[in-house]
């Protein structure tokens, strides 16, 4: 799909891998249920390198590489993690570099932004709001906000609604299959960074365009 720049008046951005880096505190608490099930921790590269399709299916390989499946309880275990995740959410994640700035002059420029991540959707608040920027969103839209998660096109679909969105207006914004899959879904145009969490090389999730880093994207938007 050719992007039309010059139409574009929404930013929809994914949250981990695009706007922030989380890993480390994704990590903890990963370690946290491991050790709660008497299992040694994993490397934070490690773990970066299982992320992605949420925190269920995360927790899936991180048992996995420790040969603790026969102690692994799904359900149990995922709740576990997301109680260990809501106290360390904020510990170190942060922004990549020039996102913030980025992220403010939309807004000042008047472009509708939201959010559009597979993080439940209190994970997604808290990181946003300790990060002083939740204001610049006008949608938050978690994995668990909509019976469907990315790449399905309902949480998309969903936050553009809120938005007050056109689909020819909009553009998708993140850095792996599930951003450009959801955006191909919801027929809009979609846009990746080179830095979150892919395992696959960012040129060959065949998003519309591949960009070098927040002034390149600045540079398009003509800020």
């Amino acid at each position: 799909m050719t992007i039309n720049w010059s139409s574009i008046k929404t930013l929809v951005w994914d949250l981990d891998g695009t706007l922030v880096d989380s890993a480390d505190d994704i990590a903890t608490a990963v370690n946290l249920v491991l050790a709660d099930c008497e299992l040694k921790p994993l490397a934070v590269s490690e773990i970066r390198r299982m992320i992605g399709n949420g925190a269920a299916k995360l927790l899936d390989r991180a048992f996995e590489a420790r040969d603790g499946l026969d102690v692994y309880n799904k359900d149990a275990t995922y709740q576990a993690f997301l109680a260990h995740y809501k106290v360390h959410c904020c510990d170190r994640t942060d922004f990549y570099p020039g996102i913030a700035e980025l992220v403010g002059d939309c807004f000042q420029k008047g472009l509708r932004q939201g959010v559009c991540t597979n993080k439940p959707h209190e994970m997604a608040e808290l990181i946003l709001r300790h990060l002083n920027i939740r204001e610049k969103f006008s949608s938050v839209i978690g994995g668990d906000s909509t019976d469907h998660r990315k790449p399905h096109p309902f949480p998309l679909q969903t936050c553009l609604q809120e938005l007050g969105a056109s689909n020819h207006s909009s553009l998708m914004i993140g850095d792996s299959a599930a951003d450009v899959g959801v955006a191909r879904a919801a027929n809009i145009p979609v846009v990746v960074f080179p830095w979150g969490y892919t395992k696959a090389p960012v040129s060959s999730l065949n998003a519309d365009d591949v960009l070098a880093d927040a002034a390149d994207l600045r540079r398009k938007l003509r800020l």
